[in-house]
């Protein structure tokens, strides 16, 4: 078991750090306590049937390695079983994709899935 430990401890340091931008299911509780703590954030208002926010996904994952986001947690949001949430912010259409830094909002996109435009989005809320 010891030889185990220091073979992965050396591994993980030949490595080096792990990072990754998370893509998470919507739960209200973790949303609100990483708004709370002033992490960057982003919201995702998503259907599994939408080829948009399918694309979406896609390019939103594209940018999981990038250092730059290993902070942000991105919670996907059912479009159609999150009635109050949509309210809540004001969104009317399924690919939606809300960035927050604690409480304040920095930027919203809809439709959007080029890589580009989804890492200029996400740079907002850092």
């Amino acid at each position: 078991m010891r030889k185990f430990r220091i073979a992965l401890l050396a591994v993980s340091i030949l490595c080096g750090p792990a990072y990754a931008l998370e893509v998470v299911p919507f739960d209200a509780d973790a949303f609100a306590r990483a708004r709370g703590a002033n992490r960057p954030v982003a919201l995702q208002f998503h259907s599994g049937w939408c080829p948009v926010c399918v694309m979406q996904e896609r390019g939103v994952r594209a940018l999981k390695d990038e250092k730059l986001f290993e902070q942000l947690v991105v919670y996907q949001a059912d479009y159609f079983k999150e009635d109050e949430l949509r309210r809540r912010f004001g969104v009317t259409s399924f690919s939606t994709l809300l960035v927050f830094r604690g409480s304040q909002e920095r930027g919203r996109a809809t439709g959007d899935f080029r890589v580009d435009d989804l890492r200029r989005l996400f740079a907002k809320a850092l």
